[in-house]
This record gives C-alpha cells, sequence and structure tokens, in this order.
C-alpha cells in the first residue's frame, strides 16, 4: 500500500472458496486508508457476485464500526464533561429532595445512571450526526467504485496456494517452504504489489505466536535449525494455530521479497 493505490486481491482456494486479501485491519485507520487511496482490485479467476457481495458487506461493516470510533473519540471531552455534570447536577439536586436512611447510596446511584444513559444518548446521537453520515456515504461510494481486473500475478499466486492444499504432509510443505527455487515461482516486478499481497496474508495471523515461528522458519531455511526447531515447526503448523497453507504461500514470497 503507497500513498495512491491499495490492492484487494481476490484468491480461490482448491475447495472453491474465495479468500480477499488486503492490507489494512480494523485496528489500523481504516478512514484515512481508505480516503486518501484509489482501491483496485486483482483476481486470478473470476470472482463469484456473491463473493464481491459478501466483500462489499464486510468493508461496510469496517466502515461503520470506523466511523463510530472515529465519532466516539472526536466528541469524547465534551461528552464526558456534560455527563460529569449531569452526575453533579443530580447527586445535589437528590441529595436535597430526598430523604432516606442510608445518606449518598441513593444518591450515587441515581446519579450514575442519569449521566451514564446521558453518555449513551450524546454518543448516538453523535454517531448519526449530518458528519458522520457523509463520511460514511463517502467511503461506502468509494468501495462501491472498485473494480476487479485479472491479473497473472494473483493467478500464479493461486495456482501455487491450490498447490500447496494437495499436501496432507506438513513436513514436505515445510520442506517446500524453506528450499530455495531462486524467485521464479512468481513475477517480482511490480514490488508495491508484492510487498501488499504478503502484508495481506501477514494480517491473517497472530503477531506473536507468527513472529516466534517465522524466525523459527528462516533458521530451518538457512540450515542453522535444529531438529527440535523443525519438530516445533510442525506442530505448529497442524496445530491450525496458522493456515499451514497461506503460510507456505507467505514464506515463498517473502523470502524474495
Amino acid at each position: 500500500m503507497d500513498g495512491n493505490r491499495i490492492t484487494i486481491f481476490h484468491i480461490y482456494r482448491k475447495n472453491g472458496t474465495s479468500i480477499f486479501l488486503y492490507p489494512f485491519n480494523k485496528k489500523q485507520n481504516l478512514i484515512n486508508i481508505l480516503d486518501k487511496n484509489d482501491i483496485a482490485g486483482f483476481y486470478g479467476r473470476e470472482p463469484r457476485v456473491e463473493s464481491l457481495t459478501l466483500l462489499r458487506n464486510e468493508l461496510y461493516r469496517l466502515i461503520e464500526q470506523a466511523v463510530k470510533d472515529w465519532s466516539a473519540e472526536k466528541k469524547f471531552i465534551p461528552r464526558f464533561l456534560i455527563s460529569t455534570l449531569c452526575f453533579l447536577v443530580l447527586y445535589f439536586f437528590t441529595s436535597v429532595v430526598i430523604r432516606d436512611p442510608l445518606p449518598m447510596v441513593d444518591e450515587i446511584v441515581i446519579s450514575t445512571v442519569g449521566s451514564v444513559l446521558l453518555y449513551l444518548f450524546l454518543s448516538k446521537r453523535d454517531s448519526d450526526s449530518k458528519a458522520a453520515t457523509e463520511l460514511k456515504v463517502k467511503l461506502r461510494t468509494k468501495v462501491d467504485g472498485i473494480v476487479f481486473n485479472e491479473d497473472q500475478f494473483t493467478k500464479d499466486v493461486e495456482q501455487y496456494l491450490q498447490l500447496c492444499e494437495t499436501s496432507t504432509d506438513m513436513e514436505q510443505l515445510l520442506l517446500n517452504m524453506t528450499k530455495d527455487d531462486n524467485g521464479s515461482m512468481f513475477d517480482y516486478t511490480d514490488k508495491e504489489k508484492v510487498y501488499e499481497l504478503i502484508q495481506s496474508i501477514r494480517l491473517l495471523f497472530d503477531e506473536g505466536d507468527f513472529k516466534k515461528h517465522e524466525k523459527l522458519l528462516i533458521r530451518l531455511s538457512e540450515a542453522e535449525g535444529s531438529e527440535s526447531g523443525r519438530s516445533r515447526m510442525l506442530r505448529w503448523m497442524s496445530s491450525r494455530k496458522v493456515d499451514p497453507f497461506l503460510f507456505a504461500v507467505y514464506a515463498k514470497m517473502s523470502r524474495h521479497e
């Protein structure tokens, strides 16, 4: 992903399941990413209409959450101050008006409930504001304008993934991942596209667990890994904590990035 383009890749698995890979996730500033970049779509084999609909709905969902978070962050301090003032007003009012055998208990409960309800009301109002609505419409329109085109690089990746999925032997798959083929399997001419796909796959994995095994894979590929390291790698791949076949694609590409 550079300052001008985001790439969304569509890849078919061997069983016909569609995968959409894109170099961002809900933890990132999705509003800035979508707003400041054009979006291109590539496929190896043309995706089904229903798959594209599911992608669009997923991006809509991410946009909805991103705008909600943006609205909540933007108006947090005013909402907090207004809710705090509401708490104080209710507390002093109930202290004077309500006479009860347990001083402060009723006052605190009523004041807390009132201030929380006011905060939630203000949050809902801000998330439905004109500015938030216009931003959602703008980003959704950008998603609606995504066009997918056939791409040889994406087709090569798709074919390699399906080839990996024919393997039922994790040890053989690991051997292929660590074998040097001089990068001849893919076209690495478009460095930005390669980088985007690598990052898109990486975002699917748990970061901490992934980093540990990525380092182990590097040592194995350099013939510096021990037998115990090989066993740990095989157990990890077989545990389904990671998709071993997507990891194989990532490993093969990242060695020649």
